[in-house]
């Protein structure tokens, strides 16, 4: 897998160094969520994470479920304001994942107005988007996208959501608790956009709730090429795999990099 980046490009990038196992310790996920993470990025899932404040988590845990993709996936970096897609012209979009640091105006590194736009039309072309947006829920990732220009046809491109929320920790000192809130499927009805939820984090502890089995399967086996009845079985075999890595000591983003690609 190569994460391609243009030499003379500067991006304020959060900690690469990071590793899923390092965001599961943290409490952001767990290994049963990071195992239907991985299955998502597998399957070269089109996701955005969201959180509506800055500074939540959003580009860490992006750069951690890149790590999920196969190895023969070519990641490519969009260069925000200076984005052309020119450099598109010769790849294989079903080879290829699109990369955006952010969808918004904060910075010229992001992706923002038409190239917005530019980037969900090439989803219909077969190639797949990966990116954080500044959102509580999927209703204003969804109202964000819209305004730019984006349609709800293209919107629906989308195959996840996450969502992020931050809260105090129990002491004055302690650092704020990033967690992921909600893990929501996308498709176009006739009805409009409509956002299944497969995760959402529970109040009373730190785990999350799942829908009943059949209703999981048949969100991931219509969205994603994974077929039916196998998306628990599968979610568990990635789940233990993840576990087994902390069990060896594995930690450093590189040594899990280098297991998840063997493990493919």
């Amino acid at each position: 897998m190569t994460y391609f980046r243009w030499s003379d490009w500067r991006s304020l990038r959060a900690n690469d160094n990071l590793s899923i196992l390092d965001v599961v310790n943290f409490g952001t996920v767990d290994f049963k969520l990071a195992g239907l993470l991985w299955l998502l990025m597998e399957q070269r899932a089109s996701v955005l994470v969201a959180a509506g404040p800055s500074f939540v988590g959003k580009t860490t845990l992006l750069h951690t479920l890149l790590d999920f993709l196969p190895p023969d996936i070519h990641q490519v970096a969009l260069r925000g304001y200076d984005e052309d897609f020119k450099s598109l012209g010769s790849s294989q979009p079903d080879k290829t994942y699109l990369v955006t640091e952010e969808i918004s105006n904060h910075s010229y590194e992001y992706l923002w107005g038409y190239q917005v736009i530019k980037a969900f039309e090439l989803l219909s072309k077969g190639y797949a988007l990966g990116g954080t947006v500044h959102g509580r829920n999927v209703k204003e990732v969804a109202y964000v996208l819209n305004a730019l220009g984006v349609p709800l046809p293209l919107i629906g491109k989308l195959d996840a959501v996450i969502t992020l929320r931050v809260t105090s920790g129990r002491s004055y000192d302690d650092e704020p608790v990033r967690r992921v809130d909600t893990v929501s499927i996308l498709s176009l009805t006739k009805e409009g956009l409509v956002a299944q939820t497969v995760a959402a984090r529970q109040a009373t502890d730190d785990g999350f709730a799942y829908p009943p089995e059949q209703a999981l399967h048949s969100a991931l086996a219509s969205k994603l090429a994974i077929k039916y009845g196998c998306v628990a079985s599968e979610m568990e075999r990635r789940e233990r795999f993840l576990g087994q890595l902390r069990d060896r000591g594995i930690g450093s983003r590189n040594e899990v990099k280098k297991a998840i690609a063997e493990f493919y």
